[in-house]
């Protein structure tokens, strides 16, 4: 089962028992001026299907960790903002429903230097430490009312039993204190095995202990002899003890991560991009694994990490096409998935574009002109221009390559196109009349990005092997790239689309901006540098790939999809699905209505 949520880089996983609810931490760069800044926006998913069902989102934060109780009724967020954040520094705790999407917020005291905060959570109770500094404060779930806060400089590591009766504190000397709560006091003490506990966990009668050597050991409560568990790789990061009593780590070593449990491993996935971590947690009982590397997030059974995956995906890939308004006053937005799924759609109007026999076929690449021409390749590698007619897109040439082409995309002036073929060739051909102007060769490598400099008679190409050519569109003069001639709108954000710096520095302002968070993206369209920016239009990428809905004004023009099956909104912090509903987007009285009451009345109507 995939999920359609486009997660940039995923800072934190949580998984509640039986893998019933898995809840994902997104890390969104973003910048102000010269100062760059973390947003960290937590989904909660279902572990059987992977449905988005609550979201939550931290501005100028980043997270430490996360937790669910165990059988999934709140889940506990601790995120902040260090030395070098704008205001200074900053934490809060963040307590979220996920059957409801009401959450309440907490500031706490953020930990000294370069410190950080450590999570631990009960039934009835939740557990934060900063570290270095030793303070430790409890409170009640679900509602965060305080219980006790105290000190001791000397913790290393925490855990809250399961009934939230005892909390479990590792001391730098190699204890194990034991203390009742709510009142705090100390009620008993552990030896440590093997000196400084590195992490705690109780699992029924024992504590699950980590140490800084990498043996795990089993601690009964009751004072017997501990038993060694097993041995975490080394430099592994240590996940939990399986319900089978084998040890689970996961280990990365550049770009590629592996979870190992017992003698069995699972390699997750390359990562779209470098310099990602990968996380992982295990559900409370120790039967579910969830591991995340970069964008993607895999669910698995410990005892068989090979097989019964819950992968979330697909994303967004590459630029998301916003144009107009056109003659007929349409405004155009477009997107592709990685999976090669792509809609088109008239925001004024909130109508697909689609062919005279259906949607969009899978594509491997899309372009849309501000002119309102659409060309495409799909997986075929059959590069083909469209003429708009109303909601229809109708073929206007369809162009023979050498080989399978890989990637379209318009000069500035709409007058040509550039098809990249998956020999390394780009041929430009005027879009009006398909005829072919010359051929250019690049080597061998596979094209896989194209994009003409606004107002020149250049475009820049990437091939396979990750060279970066400037091409001459009137000479075909093909030399490699020296400088950096794109940036993004939003400060790095990948959904956002790119513009060329003009020749005196200064970056020209489109027609319309797009922006993008959390699968949903906003149309603004600025008249000028230092005047009010206008919301046109917003789009969602929902459950599963193409599905969208948008709205216009904040009123909800249309589901962007031939049923409303799976459709998911937001408002307020809520979210409310639309679950095996087909006919919602004919629904009487849905479309045009404001956001939230979309939402009320679709959740009445199809519940879940």
């Amino acid at each position: 089962m995939q999920l359609a949520h486009d997660f940039e880089e995923i800072a934190g996983v949580a998984v509640s028992a039986g893998g019933a609810l898995v809840a994902v931490a997104d890390h969104e760069s973003a910048a102000a001026g010269c100062f760059g800044y973390t947003n960290v926006e937590v989904t909660v998913h279902t572990g059987a299907a992977g449905d988005e069902i609550a979201s939550l989102r931290f501005h100028d934060l980043r997270l430490d960790e996360m937790a669910f109780t165990p059988s999934g009724e709140t889940l506990a967020i601790v995120a902040r903002r260090g030395m070098g954040g704008f205001g200074g520094p900053a934490a809060t705790l963040a307590l979220l429903d996920p059957r409801t999407g009401e959450s309440h917020a907490f500031d706490i005291e953020p930990p000294s230097g370069y410190g950080g905060l450590r999570l631990s959570v009960a039934k009835n109770a939740v557990a934060v430490g900063a570290f270095p500094d030793g303070k430790i404060v409890l409170r009640k779930l679900p509602s965060g009312e305080p219980l006790v806060t105290f000190m001791d400089p000397s913790f290393t590591a925490m855990a809250l039993s399961e009934d939230g009766s005892t909390l479990a504190l590792g001391t730098k000397d190699g204890r194990i204190q034991l203390r009742g709560l709510p009142d705090g006091r100390v009620v008993g003490e552990l030896a440590s095995p093997s000196g400084a506990p590195r992490s705690l966990r109780f699992q029924g009668e024992r504590l699950i202990a980590a140490m800084e050597d990498g043996q795990v050991f089993g601690v009964p409560v009751s004072g017997a002899p501990p038993v060694r568990l097993g041995q975490v790789r080394p430099d592994a990061r240590f996940i939990g003890v399986a319900s089978d009593g084998q040890v689970v780590d996961v280990l990365q070593k550049e770009d590629v991560a592996t979870v190992r449990h017992g003698s069995r491993s699972f390699t997750v996935p390359p990562p779209e991009r470098p310099y990602v971590e990968a996380v992982a947690a295990l559900s409370p009982e120790g039967a579910r694994v969830l591991a995340a590397l970069g964008s993607h997030v895999f669910l698995r059974r410990p005892g068989d990490l090979t097989a019964g995956a819950l992968t979330f995906g697909p994303h967004l890939d590459g630029q998301v096409f916003g144009v107009g308004p056109l003659a007929d006053g349409a405004v155009l937005l477009g997107a592709r998935w990685d999976d090669g799924t792509a809609r088109i759609w008239n925001v004024r109007t909130g109508q697909p574009i689609v062919l005279t026999n259906g949607p969009l076929p899978r594509l491997s690449s899309l372009a849309i002109h501000g002119n309102g021409t659409v060309a495409t390749v799909d997986e075929a590698g059959a590069a083909v221009v469209w003429e708009r007619q109303g909601t229809t897109l109708k073929p206007r040439h369809s162009f023979r390559t050498n080989g399978p082409a890989s990637v379209v995309a318009f000069d500035s002036t709409g007058a040509r196109v550039l098809v990249g073929t998956r020999r390394g060739e780009v041929m430009i051909a005027e879009s009006l009349t398909g005829k072919t102007q010359r051929v250019v060769r690049t080597g061998g490598k596979a094209i896989t990005f194209v994009k003409a400099y606004e107002g020149k008679e250049k475009a820049q190409l990437e091939t396979a092997g990750g060279r970066v050519f400037l091409l001459d569109l009137a000479t075909g003069k093909l030399e490699p790239e020296t400088e950096e001639a794109y940036m993004g709108l939003l400060g790095g954000d990948p959904n956002a689309p790119i513009r060329p710096w003009g020749e005196d520095g200064e970056t020209p302002l489109p027609a319309f901006e797009l922006a993008c968070w959390d699968a949903v993206c906003r149309v603004s369209e600025p008249s000028g540098p230092f005047d009010p920016i206008r919301v046109i239009a917003s789009f969602g990428m929902l459950d599963r790939p193409g599905a969208a809905f948008v709205m216009a004004d904040g009123r909800v023009d249309t589901l962007g999809t031939t049923s409303g099956d799976f459709f998911t909104c937001r408002d307020g912090g809520r979210t409310y699905p639309f679950s095996h509903c087909r006919d919602a987007d004919e629904t009487p009285g849905l479309l045009g209505r404001r956001l939230d009451e979309a939402c009320a009345q679709g959740a009445a109507a199809c519940p879940r």
